[in-house]
């Protein structure tokens, strides 16, 4: 008999305060004062060891919740679907040990551009072309 997979999902928030420095006067990155829902991101094996919070400022390093959520702050705590500030939509997923959502497989594929506007487009560029013509 094989016993079934458990995924980890660490808790996560979708947004993060920055506070000036007083010394340095450098833009730090910190935990909001109002956490707002907590999300369950899903852990890999690789990716276990963490002891402080991570701060995710590029819209290219954010994490996906299972809710489909942006992710911009993980913390060191186990996700728990029973606390009060737990995201709601997270909540059926991580208890359902379900995978987290993939962005480019869950939206849907962008409509090819009409012909029509792109001809328009290539005759303002052509309008706004400098003329070959020189006026002396």
């Amino acid at each position: 008999m094989t016993e079934e997979y458990r995924r980890t999902y660490r808790s996560g928030l979708s947004r993060f305060d920055e506070k000036r420095d007083p010394v340095d006067h450098q833009i730090d990155l910190v935990l909001p004062a109002e956490f707002g829902p907590v999300h369950a991101v899903q852990v890999t094996r690789v990716d276990r060891g963490l002891s402080r919070p991570q701060f995710l400022p590029s819209p290219l390093t954010y994490k996906t919740a299972l809710c489909g959520a942006a992710v911009k702050v993980e913390l060191p705590m186990e996700f728990d679907p029973g606390d009060d500030d737990s995201c709601p939509r997270c909540v059926g997923p991580a208890l359902r040990n379900e995978r987290t959502p993939r962005r480019h497989q869950d939206e849907p594929r962008a409509e090819p551009v009409d012909d029509a506007l792109l001809e328009l487009s290539e005759r303002i560029a052509a309008d706004d072309a400098p003329s070959t013509n020189a006026q002396r």
